[in-house]
């Protein structure tokens, strides 16, 4: 049997961390999209969202950051 390189609870942060960060690259064009159409409202929502998912990937950042100093990593 092959030991796991991560245990589950870091592999789930991890991905998941992996994950808000890719779509925070991209939300920066998808508020330019929506200001080039004058849709004010799809705007608002893109920055609302970009606000929460940084939020969500600081959360994330900082849990991943306690399981490596615990070597739990």
């Amino acid at each position: 049997m092959q030991k796991q390189c991560l245990s589950d609870n870091c592999y789930n942060i991890t991905k998941q961390l992996s994950k808000k960060l890719e779509f925070l690259s991209h939300v920066d064009r998808y508020i330019q999209d929506a200001n080039k159409s004058g849709d004010q409202k799809a705007e608002k929502i893109w920055k609302t969202i970009q606000s929460d998912e940084e939020k969500h990937a600081g959360l994330l950042h900082d849990l991943l950051a306690t399981e490596v100093k615990n070597n739990r990593f």
